[in-house]
């Protein structure tokens, strides 16, 4: 299976052998769920903590209150098991650290909203590797739950 990029605000999810990356994780934040044991797992590109206007429910993908539900709602329709359903997630990154820790540090937003988020459908969170200033890239392995994390200028790191 060829590799599956997952772009801003976009949900892919796959059963059996299959890669899926998101990259230009800058404030935005990837959210990996996985079910190790029957090798199904799914990718979301969250932009933005919470869904205005009715947007959740044309593009679910793009906020961590709408993402999260609907990466679930998928994982099971492709034969996940909720119980054992675990996450692991990267970015967040404060892109505009001179501005401090504002109101503007969206990345800090979108974590705090994704964990959240996570927490209210019962999904632990094994890892993570968020926030600080720099982009990243995400690649979850399906088969295997494992996730790759590359922060610009770094090497890669298995979270």
């Amino acid at each position: 299976m060829a590799d599956i990029f997952v772009n801003m605000g976009e949900i892919e999810v796959v059963r059996g052998e299959g890669v899926l990356i998101t990259v230009g994780l800058g404030s935005c934040v990837g959210v990996a769920i996985f079910d190790q044991e029957r090798s199904v797992g799914g990718l979301a590109h969250v932009f933005l903590a919470a869904s205005r206007n009715g947007l959740g429910a044309t593009q679910p993908g793009k906020f961590a209150d709408t993402a999260i539900p609907a990466l679930v709602d998928a994982l099971i329709r492709v034969g996940a098991r909720r119980s054992a359903l675990e996450a692991k997630i990267a970015g967040g990154a404060n892109l505009f650290p001179r501005l401090g820790e504002s109101t503007l540090n969206v990345g800090k937003q979108n974590v705090a909203a994704v964990r959240e988020h996570l927490q209210l459908n019962a999904i632990p969170l094994r890892a993570e590797d968020v926030e600080g200033n720099k982009g990243r890239k995400m690649t979850l392995y399906t088969k295997t739950g494992i996730v790759v994390v590359q922060s610009i200028g770094e090497a890669p790191r298995e979270i």
